[in-house]
């Protein structure tokens, strides 16, 4: 899995012995394998989601469905989000003085439920419909003594997503129900998703397209309702407006399709934010207190350590036409070429972003001239029936892309991938990719006690690693964003 390996290596930049913080206990973690007489890929979609283990710890179900366990054998977990990656992963860290892993047998596909219970009393779980399976084993070393292995482990839709396929026609209509429609009835999932409706619908064919790739190939394509404020040609048709683009992904919470817009509107509309959502705040002194809730100052928690992992880069900005750039597109009916120019610094006036600063000002520099020439061809009376007695070719439907999608999407993704910020703070099982963070960062060269207005201020969650290790649990967050300044 992508995500495992880019959370794990960004954690890997902070050193073992920082400060950390305890209080994270494994209270179950429940594996069972695929039985003998099961064909994995025929009835992956069936699988269930009983799981009926009243050992605490750790227990392998053997060939008798007997559990094993495995409480103190259990190492380490880790546990891995990624904005950019459609499910999540865990890494199993296990040593046994006995075979285990031939003892269960552990063949792959062994379905494992999994309970920690953190210091304030609440639990990160993965059961029934969150359970994870194996799909992977490394690392195994045995020798007279001891064993240990490392289990991969994955979401069930993974598993699913390898063995089915999107075979039909979508009909038209908005893609956020193409996207309802792919999870439940394809992929079959059980578990809440939130899928942000979309302003724009759309017509395509599954071209037997795995579910995964369907859904991410859908997100450039999509306006928000946000983003569509100012869709559309202005009165001499050469204005692309609007911003586009969303995310899929999935956190604990369940699978995810939402736009930039809606993401990082919560920082300054209540209304747009879920009831659940906390932003939490943390701040950067030199100084540690030992604890995971709010400390001193009134901050959530500290922040162990952090890097810049990537500021700007204006020559691939300029490359990709995120500052400004032009589409043509030709109607294959009408045989007319159009142009449209998009300017990001003219559409992110009234949009909203993570910083207070407003619009950047390489964005305000470099957005007078396009940097990108795309082009487009209109899909007349490919995928609709045309209208009942048209009177002319002109009647054929399109499939009802937006016509400069691409430049809207481009300019947006880029915008909010520019910045990219790693830290490490004490383990907070209430994160997840998706969610806004507030860090305060000090000010350098001053005797005063000041956030730095540059780098402090709100960051969106692109990657995320939970380790529980004992006596040493942290969060490693990946945090990205599109702007500067801080309220």
């Amino acid at each position: 899995m992508t995500n495992s390996s880019t959370a794990s290596s960004s954690n890997d930049r902070f050193p073992s012995d920082a400060n950390l913080v305890a209080g994270y206990t494994i209270d179950e973690v429940s594996i069972r394998p695929i039985g003998e007489d099961e064909d994995v890929m025929g009835t992956v979609t069936e699988w269930t989601t009983d799981m009926d283990v009243e050992e605490e710890g750790v227990a392998v179900d053997n060939v008798n469905k007997k559990p094993i366990d495995l409480t103190n054998s259990i190492l380490s977990v880790s546990y891995f989000e990624s904005i950019l990656e459609p499910c999540v992963a865990i890494e199993l860290e296990v040593y046994s003085s006995s075979s285990i892993f031939n003892e269960v047998p552990i063949r792959g596909g062994e379905r494992v439920e999994i309970d920690i219970k953190g210091p304030d009393g609440t639990h990160f779980e993965r059961r029934g419909a969150y359970a994870m399976y194996v799909y992977k084993v490394s690392g195994m070393n045995s020798d007279k003594l001891r064993e240990t292995f490392t289990l991969h482990l994955v979401s069930k839709e993974f598993m699913v997503n390898e063995t089915v396929r999107c075979k039909k026609k979508f009909h038209r209509t908005t893609i956020d129900t193409h996207v309802k429609d792919i999870l439940e009835d394809i992929l079959k999932t059980t578990k809440e998703n939130i899928i942000e409706p979309t302003y724009n619908s759309y017509t395509f064919i599954g071209n037997m397209k795995k579910p995964f790739h369907t859904i991410q190939w859908l997100a450039p394509k999509s306006i928000s309702k946000l983003g569509a404020v100012k869709k559309g040609e202005d009165e001499d048709g050469e204005k692309a407006n609007g911003t586009g683009g969303y995310l899929f992904y999935e956190n604990q919470d369940g699978f995810n399709f939402r736009s930039i817009d809606q993401l990082v509107s919560r920082t300054k509309s209540e209304d747009s934010a879920d009831e659940d959502d906390t932003i939490f705040t943390y701040v950067h002194t030199g100084v540690v207190e030992q604890n995971a809730g709010f400390n001193s100052r009134g901050m959530y928690g500290d922040i162990l350590k952090f890097f810049w992992d990537r500021t700007v880069d204006v020559r691939k900005s300029l490359r990709v036409g995120m500052y400004s750039n032009l589409t043509y597109h030709y109607d294959v009916v009408t045989n007319q070429l159009s142009r449209y120019n998009y300017s990001l610094t003219e559409q992110m006036e009234n949009a909203e972003t993570l910083g207070t600063d407003g619009i950047p000002p390489d964005v305000q520099l470099f957005g007078k001239s396009p940097s990108r020439v795309l082009s487009t061809v209109s899909d007349h009376g490919t995928l609709d029936q045309p209208f009942q007695n048209y009177a002319s070719n002109a009647a054929l439907l399109t499939s009802g892309r937006d016509k400069a999608d691409m430049a809207k999407s481009f300019s947006r993704y880029n915008l909010l991938f520019q910045q990219a910020l790693n830290i490490l703070v004490p383990c907070n099982i209430h994160l997840k990719v998706g969610d806004i963070v507030k860090c305060y960062f000090p000010k350098r060269n001053t005797e005063k006690s000041e956030s730095d207005p540059e780098t402090s201020g709100y960051y969106l969650i692109r990657e995320l690693r939970h380790s529980f290790v004992p006596n040493q649990n942290t969060t490693s967050l990946k945090l990205m964003r599109d702007s500067y300044g801080i309220d």
